[in-house]
């Protein structure tokens, strides 16, 4: 019976050596696994160069947001330097006050045209100084860097 084992082990390994040298040298690939291994190569090689335009896509995506911001924040920074600069330039005007007219005529002008930042806050302080009863008619040239008293005192001429 061991002799029969034997020989029955030895057909199994002399049948799978023929198998190997035919299907190495002698077989040929069929259509089906030419398919099969193009659709693989194609499929990788498709879905690596996906993956690849599409992270090239987010990167260009994240460099133009990058530049707007930028862009942005220097438009933002020019405009503070001029609204900076606009303030810091003295103003200058010549109000003209006619007989009669009220001391608020006066404020409102003198806001309109940026000598005074608030035209009822320097009406106050004329009211609380007393300034408001000896304010004469003429014309006064104004600058916007002069104080509240220094208008108050110049448009009452008690310099």
């Amino acid at each position: 019976m061991k002799k029969n084992l034997r020989m029955l082990a030895l057909g199994f390994l002399i049948s799978a050596v023929v198998l190997l040298v035919y299907n190495q040298f002698f077989s040929t690939q069929t259509k089906a696994d030419e398919t099969k291994a193009a659709s693989t190569k194609a499929g990788s090689d498709e879905n690596s160069s996906t993956w690849k335009t599409k992270y090239e896509k987010l990167l260009a995506e994240q460099e133009v947001e990058k530049a707007k911001e930028t862009e942005a924040k220097k438009k933002a920074d020019d405009a503070a330097k001029k609204k900076a600069e606009e303030a810091k330039k003295v103003k200058s005007y010549t109000l003209t006050i006619s007989s009669g007219d009220p001391s608020s005529k006066a404020g409102d002008e003198l806001q309109a045209n940026g000598i005074v930042k608030s035209s009822s806050d320097f009406d106050k302080y004329l009211r609380d100084n007393n300034y408001e009863k000896y304010i004469r008619d003429g014309s006064y040239t104004l600058k916007s860097d002069m104080s509240y008293e220094t208008i108050a005192k110049i448009l009452a001429h008690k310099n």
